[in-house]
């Protein structure tokens, strides 16, 4: 009994955790330095405008990918864990709805491309690129999931790097072949490379899959809370894009640097929650392992808050003088991780407990919440509108799954 129980605790205890995070950190690093190199090299070579341009196609590509397979690919990391034999059941039960939800998803697209795309673009490759993004980032999402819910954190951070890297080497090559490509060349070039490297994480989810049934239930409303949840951040990190671009494409392009560096400062943190969520699944009572590295990450976010406030000045030295008011931006965006890592403490611990319902209440809130003030801020303060619904958004989501956890209770509790 003691060595079991010492075999126990080593597994658990940060050791392994830090290993097993080490190794999604480098993946991780090459996805974020990829995306890092991409924002300088289309910044710096299209410009505040045209890049602007260009991140607008993305965020309205980004709005409606979460519901397309109905978040299941969350489910399959609940209950993997939980019952490692039946995963092909639950990676089928995924595939499968992914098939079905993809053309209703294409059609909803059209319809919000119509509404919030500005003038100026050139359709066809817009539309090209917004399906192409639709449909590599739903895969990848869906893809890396299932290995996470293996253990297999190396190979989620794999797949997660792989699309970034595979856009950077496409663009690098139209870069250095043509010199000064338009926009256009641009949009076509990201719309091939996206949808090969989508074809490539097909085929292998299909071969994976096999019909029947697993220990945990997995209808197929099951995964739509992370679906609104999911929504939710989309809304808050890209809706703010296309309203901005209507007062300027500059605005959706200084907002977005900004924004990007702060993501890349706040990648620690994302490693690190995602090589724990694992884990705590796994535990009957993971209460005593939050507390201790939730705390240890929100220390984290903190130093980086502080790091990001010191480093914006850099922004406009390296992207050029079109930037400049990024660096504002930035440090005003610096303490937002410190939110979002809270917010993902309180998320995981609704999830243990049971409380699907209540994170798809609190994330439809915060999606409504963040439309109505970016609708009603940012054309009256511009950028400064855009920071102050990101933080309220945050705010307003986490304060909602507190409150409902409170006011409500579950027998699977911990």
């Amino acid at each position: 009994m003691a060595v079991n129980f010492r075999n126990r605790i080593l597994k658990w205890r940060p050791g392994a955790y830090l290993r097993s995070s080490g190794r999604l950190f480098a993946w991780l690093s090459f996805r974020v330095a990829a995306q890092a190199a991409i924002v300088v090299l289309l910044a710096r070579k299209l410009g505040a405008h045209d890049y602007g341009a260009f991140v607008t196609i993305i965020a309205i590509a980004s709005f409606l990918s979460p519901f397309i397979g109905l978040g299941l690919s969350n489910m399959v990391l609940r209950h993997g864990p939980k019952d490692p034999e039946h995963m092909a059941v639950y990676v089928g039960r995924a595939v499968k709805w992914w098939n079905l939800t993809l053309v209703p998803g294409i059609v909803s697209t059209i319809l919000i491309v119509f509404l919030l795309l500005p003038d100026g673009l050139p359709r066809l490759a817009a539309f090209a690129m917004i399906l192409a993004e639709f449909v590599g980032s739903s895969l990848t999402e869906l893809s890396a999931r299932c290995k996470q819910s293996e253990g297999k954190t190396g190979t989620y951070g794999a797949i997660s790097a792989g699309l970034p890297l595979v856009r950077l080497c496409a663009l690098g090559g139209l870069f250095i072949a043509s010199g000064s490509p338009g926009i256009g060349a641009v949009l076509w070039t990201y719309t091939g490379c996206t949808l090969a490297y989508a074809v490539y994480l097909y085929m292998p989810l299909r071969a994976g899959s096999r019909n029947g049934l697993g220990l945990e239930p997995m209808p197929a409303t099951s995964g739509l809370p992370f679906s609104l949840a999911a929504l939710a951040v989309r809304l808050q990190q890209e809706f703010n894009k296309p309203v901005l671009a209507h007062l300027g494409f500059g605005f959706a392009g200084t907002y977005n640097v900004a924004q990007r560096a702060v993501d890349l400062a706040a990648l620690p943190l994302v490693v690190l929650q995602e090589s724990l969520w694992p884990r705590l699944y796994a535990q009957q009572n993971p209460t005593p392992q939050l507390r201790r590295t939730g705390l240890t990450l929100l220390g984290l976010a903190l130093v980086g808050g502080a790091v990001l406030w010191t480093a914006a000045p850099l922004i406009p030295l390296v992207l050029g003088q079109s930037f400049h008011s990024a660096a504002n931006v930035m440090r005003t965006l610096a303490w937002l991780p410190l939110l979002q890592v809270l917010r993902g403490l309180v998320n995981f611990r609704a999830i243990h407990a049971g409380r699907m319902l209540l994170i798809g209440w609190a994330y439809g809130v915060g999606a409504a919440l963040n439309i109505a003030l970016v609708t009603g801020l940012v054309p009256r303060w511009g950028l400064e509108g855009a920071v102050a619904a990101a933080y309220a958004t945050e705010a307003a989501t986490t304060s909602v799954i507190v409150l409902g956890s409170r006011l409500t209770r579950s027998p699977t509790a911990g």
